[in-house]
């Protein structure tokens, strides 16, 4: 069993955590990283990666971090970063945090198909991308499905389950995203994957990309909210899986 519930329980993994130069991937690097893992820090933007290693450098840790140019569009690179992991790594490689994001802020009327492809290739197409390497990756490991599970864990949004007018694409994308990963798990279990498939479903944070909502910062959660959730979904005991988790300030409630 690769973890114990109420442990730390990351020491030895390698973690690759994309869209982590800022916001929630940042805080969910440093995290896993302060945990024991071995983390992988990816983004479209490599200064952005350098910069969150070098903060994470900076502060008490058990687990080493790199960072890694990573553009979750592209139709290769997916495949490319995840046979480059498996190769350095191999069965240590055992978590993948589909973390980046992007919005175009528009009503449906408003919105160019450029702008909806651009949403959906970050939001949707990049996981599936990366999963789909992922998986592979996992099984074809000498043992193949008697390794220790593997972690998936997607971060989707509240806007999958409840949606609000101007931002057409992003809600849309990200019930798409929450649907994958409900995909995902159920092949994992009738196909006897040995990878768990979780999805964590935030309401508002106080990240780069939430800036332009112009939420109140009160109404906003600390990223490392979510990253502790993170950190616990892939630290449960095998048998159990945290499935899809909606997180959000007690106070907010949940919105209709």
């Amino acid at each position: 069993m690769n973890a114990s519930f109420g442990t730390n329980g990351l020491d030895g993994r390698v973690a690759l955590v994309t869209g982590a130069g800022s916001g929630l991937g940042r805080a969910t690097s440093k995290v896993l990283s302060v945990s024991g893992a071995y983390v992988v820090v990816s983004d479209r933007d490599p200064a952005a990666a350098k910069e969150t290693v070098e903060m994470i450098r900076g502060e008490p840790r058990r687990g080493e971090t790199e960072a890694v140019d990573l553009d979750v569009t592209s139709p290769t690179a997916a495949d490319e970063t995840v046979a480059d992991l498996s190769e350095r790594f191999g069965a240590r490689f055992d978590l993948l945090v589909n973390n980046a994001g992007t919005d175009r802020g528009s009503d449906l009327v408003d919105i160019e198909d450029d702008q909806w492809h651009d949403v959906f290739g970050v939001n949707v197409d990049g996981p599936m991308r990366l999963s789909r390497a992922f998986v592979r990756h996992r099984l074809a490991l000498e043992d193949g499905p008697t390794q220790p599970v593997a972690d998936i864990v997607s971060i989707a949004s509240i806007s999958a389950l409840t949606v609000g007018a101007g931002a057409a694409a992003y809600n849309s994308s990200k019930a798409a995203l929450l649907k994958l990963t409900e995909v995902m798990q159920t092949e994992a279990r009738e196909r006897e994957w040995p990878v768990r498939v979780s999805a964590i479903n935030p309401a508002a944070m106080a990240t780069p990309m939430m800036d332009q909502w112009g939420l109140p910062p009160e109404r906003m959660m600390d990223p490392t909210i979510v990253a502790e959730l993170i950190r616990f979904a892939v630290t449960l005991p095998e048998g159990a899986c945290l499935q899809s988790a909606v997180v959000m300030l007690r106070n907010e409630g949940y919105p209709r």
